[in-house]
């Protein structure tokens, strides 16, 4: 008897490690970063799978900070802009831009999406 416990704890322990090694678990830092003309003025969200949607509105430059699971979640991002000159949306992840748009229409939108692997 003593044996099988033994047993089933280390198959339980085994599956908390692998359960801890999972990429699908692990979060990653996001940034979305706008920069363009201070006459632009912008409003829209942000979006994650697990975290859902934060509405954001104001002037660039900005950024926003946000954690996104691995191989689990969507990040997507929706900016209508008015204004003169550019605006431009990226999303960073580990030092890299994993998508960007720019928009100089006087009213425009930037779509974004992107699936952290």
């Amino acid at each position: 008897m003593r044996r099988l416990s033994a047993l089933t704890a280390l198959a339980v322990a085994l599956a908390g490690f692998g359960l801890m090694t999972c990429d699908t678990l692990k979060t990653i830092e996001v940034t979305l970063d706008i920069s363009g003309s201070s006459l632009s003025v912008f409003t829209g969200y942000y979006e994650t799978t697990t975290n859902g949607q934060k509405q954001i509105q104001g002037v660039p430059p900005t950024s926003y900070t946000f954690e996104a699971r691995k191989k689990y979640d969507i990040v997507a991002v929706q900016i209508v802009r008015t204004g003169a000159g550019e605006l431009t949306a990226k999303l960073v992840s580990g030092g890299v831009t994993r998508a960007s748009a720019t928009t100089s229409s006087s009213i425009g939108t930037i779509h974004l999406e992107w699936t952290p692997k």
